[in-house]
């Protein structure tokens, strides 16, 4: 049952404020946004009750708002009450990284590794929105002994060495290309590094260690366009092929997510997600 009150906009501006975020009061036919001009950085708040409120002309151009709130440079985040609700600390945390700014690690310093399903798991709970995505191949950054005198540190280790980064791929898998090509696809289903690190690189070194262990064609992932605007995969040459339509949600008495039935009856919704796909050896 989503209540008719709601003090979540209160409590949103009142943990944002301190990290520079200032709310707009110039903002109509819309949901409130707060700006910190000083890091290009935009939040959009969600209140469910008003979502229930959108009649289906502003519906429909839900998943357009969001690519637009990106404009002119900014990035653009959608906090939903009830993700807040359930992941206050770790959107706190993402949010004052984003401004105070996370120490950089270079990748050349990282080594890349096997890791278990349990560590994997332990790791993308604390470090990820979603928390753990299961795969069938978890790699990991560590910072191998002849680099710890950089003292790069984590919460997380493997057998003493610090864990900064890790990727989920799942099982590859065969298709045929518009010409009838067979094509094999690895798809990357999650990164995820420890919030306090901006690995430069990494992100290239987990998929290029992949790529050295398998004979696949390409890598396919997903971006969720609430969080990302896919741009980080796009510079190290991901493709944009489509934008999933968003998927409709009620809300479950223990505050999580479950698939509505009907899109008139939803509690909240997601933005959909940007597929995009990295060819290897320019393979069509």
């Amino acid at each position: 049952m989503i209540p008719n009150k709601s003090n979540f906009y209160l409590e949103l501006d009142v943990h944002i404020a301190p990290l520079g975020f200032v709310k707009e009061t110039d903002v109509q036919d819309s949901f409130p946004i707060w700006k910190s001009k000083e890091n290009s950085i935009i939040i959009q708040g969600i209140c469910l009750y008003e979502f229930k409120r959108l009649d289906s002309d502003k519906l429909a151009g839900f998943q357009q708002e969001i690519i637009n709130l990106r404009k002119d440079g900014y990035s653009a985040f959608r906090i939903w009450e009830d993700i807040w609700n359930q992941k206050k600390n770790w959107i706190l945390n993402f949010l004052t990284f984003r401004i105070k700014k996370p120490i950089s690690v270079f990748a050349r310093d990282t080594k890349v590794v096997m890791l278990e399903e349990n560590d994997a798991r332990e790791f993308a709970n604390k470090n990820h929105l979603l928390g753990f995505l299961k795969g069938k191949t978890y790699l990991a950054c560590i910072v191998p002994p002849h680099r710890q005198f950089r003292n790069i540190q984590s919460e997380f280790d493997v057998d003493g060495n610090p864990l900064i980064a890790i990727a989920v791929f799942g099982k590859d898998r065969v298709f045929k290309t518009e010409n009838g090509n067979a094509q094999i696809s690895a798809e990357l289903i999650q990164i995820c590094t420890d919030s306090s690190v901006r690995l430069v690189g990494g992100l290239t070194k987990l998929i290029s260690h992949y790529v050295s262990m398998h004979h696949i064609d390409n890598v396919m992932t997903y971006s969720d366009l609430e969080w990302s605007s896919g741009m980080a995969f796009q510079k190290i040459g991901f493709i944009n092929e489509l934008v999933t339509v968003p998927l409709y949600f009620n809300i479950a008495e223990n505050g999580k997510r479950v698939l509505a039935k009907d899109v008139k009856t939803a509690d909240a919704c997601n933005s959909g997600n940007i597929k995009s796909r990295l060819l290897i050896h320019g393979k069509k």
